[in-house]
């Protein structure tokens, strides 16, 4: 096993030639939606943001994966261990062929979607998100590009709303992320 991103541990297996990723440390990646600052009057006081995902939230995460990409992720266990659940995925192996942002944005709009953010998308027609789409996220295979990271999802309530105001007002949206994130309330 060696160090992935953020929440996997990963192992290369050979004979199926896939990439099986370990979730580590109780950390399931990230979940976007928005957060109230304290600003002037006249600002908006909702901004978007990062925060831990829950296991739903992760396996949620991988399911809207698939649409985008059939058969990328596979679910291949759960473990617990009883202090630390981790979630056990396969993905095929890729060449890691780099891609630039330009082509990411193009392969998005082809797809139907418009920018929200620097790495952000939004389909309406589906209400499809997909944030942290960058270039450590997609590579390419063939004649195609493949988002094996990204954080897809199904915006509803007050942070649909937002992107739907964002969209409107002409805008787009800087993500706000910490070095360590911290669990939603409830």
């Amino acid at each position: 096993m060696v160090r992935g991103g953020q929440e996997h541990d990963l192992f290369h297996d050979e004979a199926t030639d896939r990439y099986f990723k370990v979730t580590r440390g109780g950390i399931f990646g990230l979940a976007p939606g928005i957060d109230l600052a304290l600003v002037s009057s006249g600002e908006d006081a909702r901004r978007f943001h990062l925060w831990e995902a829950t296991p739903l939230e992760y396996l949620e995460r991988l399911h809207l994966q698939n649409q985008l990409v059939p058969g990328l992720n596979r679910l291949e266990g759960v473990l617990d261990p009883g202090d630390d659940l981790a979630v056990v995925i396969s993905q095929p192996r890729f060449d890691l062929v780099p891609v630039t942002q330009p082509e990411i944005d193009a392969w998005f709009e082809r797809l139907g979607f418009v920018k929200v953010t620097e790495c952000g998308y939004y389909r309406a027609e589906d209400n499809l998100g997909i944030f942290d789409a960058h270039t450590k996220n997609l590579v390419r295979f063939q004649d195609d590009l493949i988002p094996f990271d990204v954080i897809p999802c199904r915006p509803a309530g007050g942070f649909l709303q937002f992107i739907a105001d964002t969209l409107a007002a002409g805008h787009t949206v800087r993500a706000v992320r910490t070095v360590t994130t911290t669990p939603r309330s409830a």
